[in-house]
């Protein structure tokens, strides 16, 4: 009886550390994500390729990142979809720049703004 008490306890302990691991993970997530976004939206109206590209292809790492970290969730469908949704997006600012069509990769970071305000309303307390 003792062991199923303490393996209970050990198990309960590992849930809650992990779970707070996944909180802060995110919490620090999302931060990067709105520092990265700033900059991305500021290096394309400086028509700064290069420091744009990076910024675009960090938001694409990041939200792969918030993708499957919602995804392992379970409880969060739209968040998945928001984060995906972002993720393309970013490749969207990148197809661009490449192309040169700075309205264009403009365009797609602010629509990454208002996927992310979409998301944070649903699920942001």
């Amino acid at each position: 009886m003792r062991q199923v008490v303490v393996l209970g306890a050990a198990l309960a302990l590992a849930t809650g550390m992990a779970f707070a691991a996944a909180a802060e993970l995110d919490t620090a997530v999302m931060e990067t994500l709105e520092v990265v976004s700033e900059s991305l939206a500021s290096n394309i109206a400086l028509a700064d390729v290069a420091a744009a590209r990076t910024d675009a292809a960090d938001l694409q790492s990041l939200f792969a990142e918030v993708q499957a970290h919602f995804a392992a969730r379970g409880d969060a469908v739209d968040a998945v979809e928001y984060a995906k949704k972002s993720r393309e997006l970013a490749g969207a600012v990148r197809v661009a720049l490449e192309a040169g069509k700075f309205d264009d990769a403009a365009n797609a970071a602010s629509e990454i703004g208002r996927t992310c305000k979409a998301c944070h309303r649903k699920y942001k307390p």
